[in-house]
């Protein structure tokens, strides 16, 4: 299943509520269930959902007042969200209390089709499909009649949400939708520009899901990438200075301009959310979807969208990431949902890119950029999950940069690389550091003594690895450092050749078993690397004497 899609959808439904407090009254406290936060601490969570907790919530989806049941849904499918980052226990738990049979069951009419829908996307997303397949024949027609009624825009959206996850899913081989009669219904023609083109990026994935390839996709996601969703940055900043949370927005009622310029500018980036997920399905590595090898469909993005997604992903991004990195690292501001997701996506979308196309990375677009990436690498990681995601992303994004354009390498301060790997222990980040460090570092590029120390006392602490490829790329950066003789005085200082004659022993010692465990090409590389090091300290030695 897409995962990224599952992890987007689970951002823009983040509940605000960080405390809890049982209530005898129905509504209220389904109602605080529903809302309760995702980020709350494991063990306040397994304090307040019990098992009993669970049976007074399946109690209640069969309340006579509707908005209990309502509550109800909304408020089982939020712990089942929370309850992921935890384990199983509560999945397996409603599973035993008979949720699927009530679920079958359930009275949906239009006041709970929303909560019945976003709640059986949750489970679609996380539990065993082989226990769905009843669910699945109930939610068909359901789906169906959503297509055809259209009751509103927010039944519209879920039932798109759902359909995208059910034909990601093999087993249901769901291939024959018909989308498009949604768009022929007077409500949603009657709905402004940008609500139309948020639930038409919706179909986005879906089409991929079926294998839809045809014009009027390529058109629709021209039409949407083409959105400057970042100049309407300035028409809310003043909203996310004042760091006004959703349920705050009644303070902004008064003022009708400011409130219908942030509505459209959420339906803007949903939008836009939607694309880029497509897009980085398209073109994310190691992906094994049969579109990245589609000639046709990679020619149209080179030749008609590759100069605007790289302009979204590398220049407009960062015209406005002065706001967006203060109030993210700086600030800490509680980001909308739908800013914190366009930005985890625009970094993914720029590491894509990066690693599988090669676009056209041009000094002159990389450079402005480089200070803004500087001072928010060297800010303390926070502790959000999200935004420490999102740190990771831009992090991965700027050594991917560095590896591209040598040139930006070399103009960057001396000891700016060894300062990026002390903010990560993440082997994957290490190995693309330490490529970028071979062009800094390199003996043919002038350094000070005080950075070549800082930057041996790296490599051998990256030499100490238990991941023996990265060893190895750490010892072979240390051959770039020294082929020449400008610091072989260090070498003597640090004590350097006796370290090294230890851990040639040593990875002499394991090439035997490591020749078993390695693939081809890496075992070459290792293999090569050891004979390296051996003919390194002979020479040394020599020139030292």
């Amino acid at each position: 299943m897409n995962s990224l899609s599952k992890r987007i959808r689970k951002i823009k439904k983040t509940p605000k509520v960080t405390t809890f407090e049982d209530s005898d009254d129905p509504q209220q406290f389904t109602a605080c269930i529903a809302n309760l936060n995702q980020i709350v601490a494991e063990d306040q969570f397994k304090q307040i959902v019990t098992k009993e907790l669970l049976v007074r919530l399946l109690e209640y989806l069969r309340h006579n007042n509707p908005q209990v049941a309502i509550n109800a849904l909304n408020a089982i499918q939020n712990v089942l969200r929370i309850s992921d980052n935890f384990g199983s226990e509560v999945r397996d738990q409603l599973k035993d209390l008979g949720l699927l049979g009530i679920l079958l069951l359930f009275p949906v009419q239009e006041n709970t089709l929303s909560g019945f829908l976003s709640l059986a996307i949750e489970i679609f997303e996380t539990w065993d499909i082989a226990l769905l397949m009843p669910l699945y024949q109930r939610i068909l027609p359901i789906l169906d009649n959503c297509l055809q009624k259209v009751y509103n825009e927010d039944i519209i959206s879920e039932a798109l949400n759902l359909l995208q996850v059910l034909t990601e899913i093999p087993q249901f081989n769901l291939k024959k939708i018909d989308l498009e009669q949604i768009f022929q219904n007077d409500l949603i023609k009657q709905l402004h520009f940008a609500n139309q083109m948020k639930l038409k990026a919706l179909t986005l994935q879906t089409y991929l899901n079926i294998d839809r390839l045809d014009n009027e996709m390529f058109q629709l996601i021209n039409e949407v990438i083409r959105i400057n969703i970042f100049q309407e940055l300035n028409n809310i900043e003043s909203f996310l200075q004042k760091q006004v949370t959703m349920e705050e927005e009644s303070e902004f009622k008064q003022d009708e301009r400011l409130l219908n310029t942030l509505q459209i500018w959420k339906c803007s980036a949903q939008s836009i959310i939607q694309v880029l997920v497509y897009l980085n399905r398209i073109y994310e590595e190691d992906n094994d979807d049969q579109y990245v090898n589609n000639k046709k469909f990679q020619q149209f993005f080179q030749k008609n969208i590759i100069v605007e997604l790289e302009e979204l992903v590398l220049k407009n991004f960062f015209n406005f990431s002065g706001v967006i990195q203060k109030k993210l690292f700086t600030d800490q501001t509680t980001f909308t949902d739908e800013l914190l997701s366009l930005t985890l996506l625009i970094f993914n979308l720029g590491n894509n890119l990066l690693t599988n196309l090669q676009p056209l990375v041009c000094l002159q677009t990389v450079e402005p950029i480089l200070p803004q990436l500087q001072a928010t690498l060297q800010i303390e990681i926070i502790s959000d999950e999200d935004k420490k995601e999102l740190a990771q992303s831009e992090f991965i994004l700027l050594i991917k940069l560095l590896k591209v354009n040598p040139q930006l390498v070399l103009q960057i301060p001396p000891q700016f690389i060894v300062q990026l790997s002390e903010l990560t222990e993440t082997t994957d980040i290490l190995f693309h550091i330490v490529e970028v460090m071979k062009i800094r570092y390199s003996s043919k590029v002038k350094n000070d003594i005080e950075t070549i120390r800082l930057v041996t006392q790296k490599l051998l602490k990256l030499m100490s690895q238990t991941n023996i490829m990265l060893a190895a790329q750490a010892l072979d950066c240390l051959f770039d450092v020294y082929t020449e003789e400008d610091f072989n005085a260090l070498l003597v200082e640090m004590k350097i050749i006796d370290l090294l004659t230890q851990g040639y022993q040593y990875l002499q010692s394991q090439l035997p078993n490591e020749k078993k465990c390695l693939g081809k090409d890496d075992w070459k590389f290792l293999k090569l690397t050891v004979t390296n090091l051996k003919q390194f300290i002979e020479y040394k030695v020599n020139i030292l004497k």
